[in-house]
């Protein structure tokens, strides 16, 4: 069988996605590969399909339990012999693949069973095709999701000289990239660098503030859609959680501190659509296959950009319009300097709290946050605004702010730099706080001289502050405002400062819409959850929503017909074609 005729058998498509068909024929031809592909962009099809041509079985490591049991399930249905082994699994399971591997033609493990001697002995009595590496960004100190066990990766070229291996990664700096192919000993690797532009997905970065009622206020228009969001701890999925199941939505959380059956079970319900919305920490989400999430929301700045880019692009893998809403605050930088300094290695405490500085530039920028987010993986974006982010959505003014800077800094300078921000804002609105007045600070040549601004105003003023360098917070226990060998630029020599003020309008993000027949969609998507709870399955796994929507557009009548819609090939018209079609000829059929 040639490739087309395997894409289209097994998995229902009748072209290839960019990049996909370079990545196979490489593989193809026994040759390492190493590809950066955006989440969404087919990475799993690019060793699936190979899997399927080539004798033998392919290997695939992955530190991810869920995934393995998703992809599998996803592969079995397509009629591909996929198997995995984890923790989950009872031995006398594990016993039965590991007695015949060359039944399969793809097996799913962690890496660190990889490095069991039982296991290695086994996959030498096998013909294994190929190796491949998923996440491969773990095996790096400098990634944003380093894993120690990846390390012991670079054993493959060791004791498999012989065969290709194939890493893939959806983020990864230049850094990084140069990294992972040293590490896992890959010999003269093909490359390929996709985009990292994900332009279905709409970016906003607001300022937090209220934390729950500016979370509720977004999912009110969104009550119907499967989303994620995410808080920077276990207490604060737990409070979320809380409050969102107090309103009335179908919400799960996920995190660390939750049993092991806890997690799985919240996942299961987010998988199969029980439960819409999943709160969780950076634990849940990594290889999770589940196209429709139409939302990912950070109610916490994450450690860095890259660890922001990953988890942001959970949403729409579909590549249907999906949005990406991130509310931050200025603790959260401290948050994460905080846990960068429990390394004990002087060089990774550095380069987190690098990163975590990075990040908040990122989140203060009032430039597109297209052409911030793609810079920071040295990729220039084509255009001078996206026009689906909340910085080119809304109407920006530069006002020039000298003034406003020095009464700023020359109050932190009068509290001898020992105050926090809220504390200097305080001051400078002139409030009746009893610490204030306490400490005799009322009596300050800038107590009171910015009255007339409101506290979110001067935030954003202190904010922009340490953004251009002329403000810091210190590291101590407690973050206080201190001024830099830089601001004396402003109190002394008057050099110009310049802020950006952002007034928020209703403009219409410019992504792709697609405009198809909602009450079929609605009556296919109930015959499909009716089939996945049957199988015991995600509802995504049987089909995705870009397949139904696809079905929504053309309204087929025919097996022929049905096969020419993309996610469809010849296993699933066989096994779900007919329910399809009575659905839709229901639909087209006016009643009597």
């Amino acid at each position: 069988m040639n490739k087309l005729a395997a894409l289209q058998r097994y998995f229902g498509f009748d072209a290839f996605r960019p990049y996909q068909e370079e990545i196979i024929d490489c593989i193809l031809q026994n040759q390492d590969v190493f590809a950066v592909l955006p989440t969404g962009a087919g990475k799993s099809l690019c060793f699936q399909l190979p899997a399927i041509l080539l004798d033998g079985v392919a290997i695939v490591i992955s530190p991810l339990i869920a995934l393995m049991q998703d992809q599998v399930d996803y592969l079995n249905q397509q009629g591909i012999r996929a198997a995995f082994i984890n923790s989950s699994v009872a031995p006398y399971l594990i016993d039965e693949v590991l007695a015949d591997l060359n039944q399969y033609q793809l097996i799913y493990i962690a890496p660190e069973r990889l490095v069991q001697a039982r296991f290695l002995s086994c996959l030498k009595k096998a013909n294994i095709s190929f190796f491949i590496i998923d996440e491969a960004h773990c095996i790096s100190q400098w990634g944003h999701d380093f894993r120690p066990e990846y390390r012991s990766l670079n054993l493959l070229k060791q004791q498999f000289p012989n065969k290709a291996i194939a890493a893939f990664t959806a983020t990864a700096t230049q850094t990084v990239n140069v990294d992972i192919c040293e590490q896992l000993l890959l010999k003269n690797p093909h490359k390929v660098q996709s985009s990292f532009d994900r332009p279905n997905l709409i970016i906003r970065i607001i300022e937090r503030d209220h934390l729950q009622k500016q979370i509720l206020a977004y999912l009110e228009p969104h009550a119907e859609h499967s989303g994620i969001i995410y808080a920077g701890t276990r207490k604060g999925v737990d409070e979320l959680h809380d409050f969102l199941l107090a309103k009335g939505l179908r919400v799960a959380k996920y995190h660390a501190g939750l049993s092991e059956k806890e997690r799985f079970k919240a996942q299961r319900a987010f998988m199969n659509d029980d439960a819409l919305i999943i709160v969780a920490t950076v634990a849940f989400g990594m290889g999770v296959h589940k196209s429709n999430i139409r939302f990912v929301i950070h109610a916490n700045m994450p450690k860095s950009v890259e660890q922001y880019y990953q988890e942001m692009g959970r949403a729409g893998r579909d590549g249907l319009a999906s949005e990406c809403t991130m509310l931050y605050h200025y603790q959260d930088l401290l948050l994460q300097k905080h846990l960068a300094k429990t390394h004990t290695e002087a060089e990774i405490i550095d380069h987190q709290e690098k990163m975590a500085e990075q990040m908040f530039g990122f989140c203060s920028s009032l430039h597109c946050r297209r052409i911030d987010l793609l810079g920071h993986f040295a990729e220039k974006y084509i255009h001078d605004r996206c026009d689906a982010c909340d910085n080119c959505l809304s109407e920006t003014k530069v006002i020039e702010g000298t003034i406003i800077a020095q009464k700023i800094l020359s109050c932190v300078y009068r509290l001898k730099e020992r105050f926090g921000m809220n504390y200097v804002i305080d001051v400078l609105r002139g409030s009746k706080n009893k610490n204030i007045l306490g400490r005799g600070h009322e009596t300050l040549s800038t107590y009171g001289i910015m009255a007339p601004h409101g506290q979110k105003e001067l935030q954003h003023y202190v904010l922009s502050l340490i953004q251009q360098g002329f403000l810091q917070i210190s590291q101590g226990e407690y973050p206080l405002l201190q001024l830099t060998p830089h601001s004396r630029k402003i109190l002394k020599d008057k050099q110009t400062v310049f802020f950006r003020q952002k007034k928020h309008t209703d403009k219409k993000a410019k992504v792709q819409h697609v405009d198809y027949d909602k009450d079929l969609f609605a009556q296919l998507s109930a015959v499909r959850k009716a089939i996945a709870t049957k199988a015991g399955l995600p509802p995504f796994v049987i089909f995705h929503d870009r397949t139904l929507i696809e079905v929504c557009i053309h309204k087929p009548h025919t097996q022929a017909g049905l096969l020419q819609i993309n996610g469809i090939g010849e296993e699933k018209l066989k096994r779900y074609g007919d329910a399809v079609l009575n659905c839709v000829k229901g639909y087209c059929t006016p009643p009597l």
